[in-house]
């Protein structure tokens, strides 16, 4: 009997996850059970290797990516012109963008299932069962904050191998990014994080600290990898919140930055509607909120409220993460919200980048939600690629029988190598 149960429902549950219909999850279940009943080990074997099957098949068939960028005979100006031409090249040497597919693990398929596979193997890449091994580099700024780099340990690499900067996620580090960076290595790219301040445990030492990020930081960052690797092809790549700080660092910089190719992967787009998770997933928002007061609140207490007792009480009462960001701004540098908001927003900037810039969205992400990705941005910016999934979630995108692959990894790999490639051989 306990068989017949567990085989029915995990039928029914993979049938769910590729076709979302409750009648013909009922009916798999159904016939699932009678099978598993009549033939018991060998009804399941078969049941289950059946529906697993359909599911895989039916993922394949429905779960093609949408691109979305500006034609280059309508953009407007040579470097318009060019940089959408450019995009259009990209697109065409690379295969896993001429017919976009992201197939996700059959039986991770959901988006709540998708980010739990996903924290899985990230709580095992923190674990004392993974060997992160990274060498960190403290870089002092000039109003006394600090702020680090990891980089990746791939000595095996020649010293002149192209570069892949990762921005991590609202509150993250090296640990979280690490599977991007062993990736990257694979791929024969070096690879390194940009620890924001009050990241990877290196607490404040100025008053000072910016959710999103702060160009000026980036840029200190940015300079200390190219002086140690001046050779090297640089590109960048934003995760998450990572990705509002690229589009504000890159269109900040335009042309100036030694950057040539950029990738961001689930931007929140305008951040002032981006942060409200609390409207659909109000427990997901209070673990994001409670992360944050960690990280920037209670480990800083004396040197934030050296700076405003103020504005560390309004943080430290922030019910929700879009209240956080709201309050935080003084610590930021700003004298009001809308000062914050001009120069921290990536919505303000993205028209100013000068370099491609592949960005990936899913359709069920919890985060970044559908309706605030702006594709009529990306079809006014001729250097922007946009590609939509239907599933996803937030910077999981699982992939492989058993989940152990990262499509985000592998499709933002394939940009930026092409970009590189196209790059070297047709300069301009």
């Amino acid at each position: 009997m306990a068989l017949s149960v567990l085989c029915s429902a995990t039928s029914g549950y993979l049938t769910w996850l590729s076709e979302e219909s409750l009648a013909r999850m009922c009916l798999v279940a159904g016939v699932s059970m009678a099978i598993t009943w009549q033939w018991r080990g060998l009804g399941a074997a078969v049941s289950l290797s059946a529906v697993s099957l359909v599911s895989y098949w039916r993922h394949r068939r429905t779960n093609t990516g949408r691109l979305v960028f500006l034609d280059s005979s309508k953009a407007s100006g040579l470097v318009g012109h060019n940089l959408a031409h450019q995009i259009e090249k990209i697109i065409k040497r690379c295969p896993e963008l001429t017919l976009p597919r992201y197939i996700p693990t059959f039986w991770a398929a959901d988006q709540w299932a998708n980010i739990a596979l996903f924290v899985a193997k990230q709580v095992f890449d923190k674990s004392c069962l993974r060997s992160n091994r990274f060498t960190r580099e403290i870089i002092k700024l000039a109003d006394g904050g600090t702020v680090s780099i990891d980089f990746a340990d791939d000595d095996q690499l020649p010293h002149d191998s192209p570069f892949v900067i990762f921005l991590h996620t609202i509150t993250g580090s090296a640990y979280e990014t690490g599977h991007y960076m062993r990736y990257a290595t694979r791929r024969g790219w070096k690879s390194c994080v940009f620890n924001r301040r009050g990241h990877a445990g290196v607490s404040l030492t100025s008053p000072c600290f910016n959710v999103m990020g702060d160009a000026s930081d980036t840029k200190a960052q940015v300079d200390f990898v190219k002086e140690k690797y001046p050779t090297s092809y640089l590109a960048m790549v934003g995760i998450s919140a990572g990705s509002g700080l690229l589009f504000t660092y890159m269109g900040k910089m335009g042309g100036d930055t030694p950057v040539r190719t950029a990738a961001a992967l689930c931007p929140a787009y305008d951040i002032r509607r981006a942060f409200r998770l609390a409207e659909n997933y109000p427990m997901a928002d209070r673990h994001i909120v409670e992360s944050m007061k960690r990280l920037f609140i209670d480990q800083n207490t004396q040197i934030l409220c050296s700076k405003s007792q103020e504005t560390y009480e309004a943080c430290s009462e922030a019910s929700t993460v879009h209240d956080f960001v709201r309050s935080h701004y003084p610590f930021a540098g700003f004298e009001t919200l809308e000062e914050y908001y001009e120069n921290c927003n990536p919505m303000e900037w993205v028209g100013k980048i000068m370099r491609p810039v592949l960005i990936v969205n899913s359709e069920d992400d919890i985060v970044c939600l559908a309706e605030n990705i702006r594709e009529d941005i990306v079809r006014s910016h001729p250097g922007a690629l946009l590609l939509r999934t239907k599933k996803g979630s937030h910077i999981s995108f699982n992939e492989g029988i058993f989940g152990t692959g990262c499509y985000l990894s592998r499709i933002t790999m394939d940009f930026l190598d092409t970009a590189r490639i196209l790059d070297l051989t047709e300069p301009g």
